[in-house]
């Protein structure tokens, strides 16, 4: 009876030790996984925290761009904070793209021709795009010769449906039936148009391609042009740039034909509203994008366009 209850006791005894090394890994587990869920959340916080610093950062240069009397060569537009970090601030000519609403329209769908031709675009592939363009906005449902109208693009969803109105931004042009083919050719096609730009272009800011479909400039007139423009150090944005003045510095720099000189004060214009500003803050690895579209011409600078990434 003696040795039953002893052995009795050894069991229960054993059994307290297993469950209290069962609760002890139990706990162990648990402090494991808290630790993990609290270095998880202080990691998430300190990349909030950083996030927010950087859009501050990018916010602050956003105003800098903003400001009508600030030169783009100012040392405000790229900083590096002794907090560390960098801004940087690019001021553009929004009349420096293509307002593609204008471009659909005669005459201007030849200049969109020719910058496709340019691009490499093979002229089929030109002229599907242009055509399925032109019916997007169009006010009817008469289908251009290489075109696509509602009815034609019911079985190809990967297509927007036209919407008979202007674009009312550059990203709508995406989807629309031909600029699949574009985008291959011209991976940044997106940076050569906008809805915010007049008729005239900007001679300071304009691509080589642009100046090359627009003013029928040659490659040797286009590669002169931005020596001119972008100074000593032959890059563009840094604060050796030469500022144009006037389109007459233009023609008696690249000594133009009458043909061109008469395209040239078509089609160009020196300095004008909107503006283009691209602001870029990068603090502790994390970056935060700001591009806005700003008329100064008022009193108060009013923002056309506002993207964040």
């Amino acid at each position: 009876m003696k040795t039953r209850c002893h052995l009795l006791d050894r069991r229960q005894r054993g059994a307290a030790l297993l469950l209290t090394l069962w609760c002890i890994a139990i706990v162990a587990a648990t402090v494991v996984l808290t630790a993990r869920m609290v270095d998880s959340d202080v990691e998430g916080e300190s990349t909030r925290s950083r996030r927010f610093e950087a859009r501050e950062l990018a916010l602050t240069g956003i105003a800098h761009g903003s400001n009508p009397s600030l030169k783009r060569n100012s040392a405000l537009l790229h900083q590096r904070p002794e907090t560390g970090g960098e801004l940087l601030v690019r001021v553009t000519s929004e009349n420096a793209r293509l307002n593609i609403n204008l471009l659909l329209r005669q005459p201007g769908r030849l200049t969109l021709k020719q910058l496709f031709q340019i691009w490499g675009m093979p002229e089929e592939e030109a002229r599907i795009a242009i055509d399925s363009l032109i019916d997007w906005t169009d006010g009817d449902e008469l289908r251009q010769l290489n075109g696509a109208e509602r009815e034609n693009l019911l079985d190809q969803r990967q297509y927007s449906r036209p919407e008979n109105r202007d674009f009312q931004s550059v990203a709508e042009m995406r989807r629309v039936r031909g600029m699949d083919a574009v985008a291959r050719h011209q991976p940044d096609w997106k940076e050569f148009f906008s809805v915010f730009s007049g008729e005239q272009v900007d001679i300071q800011d304009v691509s080589p391609d642009i100046l090359r479909a627009l003013g029928g400039f040659s490659l040797d007139q286009t590669s002169t042009l931005l020596t001119l423009r972008n100074g000593p150090d032959d890059l563009p944005g840094t604060p050796d740039d030469h500022k144009i003045e006037t389109l007459d510095e233009i023609i008696q720099y690249l000594g133009l034909s009458e043909a061109q000189t008469e395209s040239l004060r078509t089609n160009f214009q020196v300095g004008a509203e909107p503006i283009r500003i691209e602001s870029t803050a990068t603090l502790g690895g994390t970056r935060y994008y700001i591009a806005t579209v700003v008329n100064r011409s008022r009193k108060k600078p009013v923002s056309l366009s506002w993207e964040e990434r």
